[in-house]
């Protein structure tokens, strides 16, 4: 049924596109860092944002497209962005990224090295050559491909795994770094550059500000002369690459990943300014976090101006906003803010480190103002743009299976019937006081929404039910025990699935030296 779902979309999809590319352009713009609620879309936080973040071009894809108020990702930067590229679970071999470095990051407060009773188990940091990434699934396909900021989950094990290698046409900035060592571009010997940035790709963007370039882009005047800022760096690379992919036969695909708002949280000073008077405090580090948010939403609005006219000469003739898809996300939970009336922070697998914003923009397609509370995975990108694309080509199940579902479907009828699969987690390892050893699932069961843990080092099991306690207080493992066993069991079978490619790793025992599955109920 689910492949007579997917290939009745085809001729709907294609029927869609206004300029001759039966395909749609695909854009993935992902922020880094950014909170499910630090954004004013009211739509896709559920009205909980409290005002401290102004973002007009959110509200604007918001109020013109779909909102998802149960999106998911993994919960820190390499693990979301090795998810997203390769459709997969970290236990399947083609991903393996549970982490940001490695999977003994004990630390005070949390469980040090000594106490803890397991080590966690040895992990890539790069999706492998090997997968068969988005990009190069959507080449298969037709499409051009692009990679704009931050990558992460590459050139770690060597120049195999970076972008320009696994499939993206064009890589401006893709590099192993996980964040920027600074926000603003400096003079030095050969000329203005964002030091430490990857391998300089963004130095050609880094003249301070002119005025010609803040007229065009409606920023004050008293910016004039000052550094460039790499979120306007970032756009400037934008429209460049759009303009470029805009002009060629195919349709394109272009994931435009910010550093934004990653720390160094750093604000062009008068984003900052604004932020100020807006909150109406002396609270700088909150008015740079603002200002940051701020810098990265205008960078949105670039992109929309972009598509509006792609070679930027004022003549819209060439648009092709109608024929082209905007997934606007986070890679994992804030951590700079409080994310209530989510618990807890980036890193964590409390709902504030996993649930994230998402936004579908499809003009004339993506019905506006639309919400939908499908759950949806970081993984689920993959197939859904796949679906978009035509799903002419699919990657081989034996060599690289897909652990994502498709929400294509949702995009054009948000009202769609259909139950997601439930979403897992496997963490055999520690982040600091943020994670340690656990498994998770969320899942629907007799029409409200669970969330069930189960901690290595306490050998217990936590139940939420999501759906009435949002903020995760109660646990009720012990007082719905069969909610509780029904969970458990299909943890179980997750992860005792068959498959080449399906190679989960565990807490390892420090007695025993041996891999530890959880006690199952």
């Amino acid at each position: 049924m689910k492949s007579l779902i997917i290939f009745s979309l085809i001729p709907i999809l294609f029927s869609l596109s206004s300029n001759g590319k039966k395909q749609p352009n695909l854009i993935v713009y992902m922020i880094d860092d950014l909170g499910w609620n630090q954004i004013s879309a009211k739509q896709a936080t559920m009205g909980t944002h409290n005002g401290s973040f102004i973002t007009p071009n959110i509200e604007k894809i918001a109020n013109l497209g779909l909102s998802f108020t149960h999106a998911y990702t993994q919960p820190n930067c390499a693990p979301s962005r090795a998810a997203m590229l390769s459709g997969q679970y970290p236990a399947r071999i083609n991903n393996g990224v549970y982490i940001v470095g490695n999977l003994n990051r004990n630390k005070k407060p949390g469980i040090t090295r000594e106490q803890a009773q397991f080590t966690g188990p040895k992990q890539s940091e790069d999706v492998a050559s090997e997968a068969i990434t988005i990009a190069e699934a959507l080449n298969k396909n037709g499409y051009n491909t692009a990679h704009i900021g931050k990558y992460h989950v590459g050139g770690h094990s060597g120049e195999s795994t970076m972008p320009e290698n696994q499939g993206f046409d064009i890589n401006i900035g893709g590099y192993m770094q996980g964040h920027q060592p600074t926000c603003f571009a400096k003079k030095g010997k050969d000329g203005w550059q964002f030091t430490k940035l990857g391998r300089g790709d963004f130095d050609r963007f880094g003249q301070p500000y002119s005025e010609s370039y803040v007229e065009k882009y409606g920023i004050p005047k008293s910016q004039v002369g000052k550094p460039k800022h790499v979120c306007d760096a970032l756009a400037d690379a934008m429209e460049e690459t759009v303009q470029s992919l805009a002009a060629k036969a195919e349709p394109f695909y272009l994931q435009l990943h910010a550093y934004a708002v990653h720390g160094p949280v750093q604000s062009r000073p008068d984003l900052k300014e604004a932020a100020m008077k807006h909150l109406e405090a002396k609270n700088s580090k909150q008015a740079n976090l603002a200002g940051f948010i701020a810098g990265m939403d205008a960078v949105l609005g670039r992109l929309l101006n972009s598509l509006k006219d792609p070679d930027r000469n004022g003549d819209k003739s060439d648009s092709i906003a109608n024929d082209t898809l905007i997934l606007f996300t986070s890679d994992n939970g804030g951590t700079h803010f409080d994310n209530l009336p989510l618990r807890g922070v980036k890193g964590m697998f409390t709902e504030g480190g996993i649930r994230i914003p998402l936004i579908a923009y499809w003009p004339g397609v993506v019905p506006e103002n639309t919400i939908t509370d499908r759950m949806v995975h970081g993984i689920d990108f993959y197939p859904t743009l796949l679906e978009l694309a035509g799903n002419s080509w699919l990657p081989p199940a034996k060599k690289h299976p897909l652990d994502g579902e498709s929400f294509a479907k949702f995009l054009l009828n948000p009202q769609s019937q259909g139950k997601r699969s439930p979403i897992f987690y496997l963490f055999p390892g520690y982040m600091d006081v943020r994670a340690q050893p656990c498994v998770v699932t969320i899942d629907e069961i007799d029409g409200k929404r669970y969330k069930l843990i189960y901690f290595y080092e306490a050998d217990e099991w936590e139940l939420y039910n999501l759906t009435e306690d949002i903020g995760e207080k109660t646990n009720l493992a012990n007082e719905i025990p069969d909610v509780s066993a029904s969970l458990s069991k299909k943890i179980q079978s997750w992860l005792s699935q068959k498959h080449p490619t399906w190679q989960p790793k565990f807490p390892i025992n420090k007695k025993t030296g041996k891999p530890v599955l959880p006690r199952f109920l």
